[in-house]
């Protein structure tokens, strides 16, 4: 078993693509992001390596997979903050302020695929995306709509779509998507 901050430090880098700003959002300096990231590929033998501008392991880790299992029910009982990829929608109005307990943030000009892959290896906990961003065989994610008028959505792993945190923030989210469009 590795660290939070061990883990953190590995998917942020993934997640974020910078160093920069995994260390803001992890609250940890670059020095020490780098230092935990290579640490944590060691364990799991594997490297963390960038192509062209993108971060990504260089192998697949059976253990890495479920340690983020592991970590990722840690967040969801509440022993640290939930992650919500917020892709386009990071200035969002929705996500102003954000919403206790989690974690908002996402990778500069990225695409869906790099956010759907972030949430199926649980890196991040949700997806705020837009409405039918989804490939059709993917029965194992839950669409939860917001807004049609927006066409906002958050997606989630199926297994945690009825999970009190993840209900809490759809909750949260659809409330102040409904009050936006009474202010409109």
């Amino acid at each position: 078993m590795v660290s939070l901050d061990l883990l953190s430090s590995f998917d942020g880098m993934i997640w974020l693509q910078s160093g920069k700003k995994v260390g803001e959002i992890f609250e940890q300096h670059q020095t020490t992001i780098s230092r935990n990231q290579k640490k944590c590929a060691q364990i799991f033998g594997i490297k963390l390596q960038k192509i062209g501008n993108h971060w990504q392991p260089k192998e697949d880790s059976l253990l890495l997979q479920l340690e983020r299992m592991v970590h990722q029910m840690a967040r969801l009982q509440g022993k640290s903050s939930l992650r919500l990829d917020a892709n386009r929608w990071l200035d969002h109005s929705l996500l102003n302020p954000p919403p206790s307990g989690w974690i908002v943030s996402s990778t500069k000009n990225f695409s869906d695929s790099h956010s759907l892959e972030c949430l199926e290896q649980r890196i991040v906990d949700a997806w705020l995306c837009p409405l039918r961003a989804l490939p059709v065989e993917a029965n194992h994610l839950i669409e939860i709509e917001l807004s049609s008028k927006e066409d906002i959505g958050v997606v989630v792993l199926q297994e945690y779509a009825n999970h009190q945190c993840i209900l809490n923030l759809t909750s949260m989210l659809k409330q102040t998507s409904s009050a936006e469009q009474i202010k409109q």
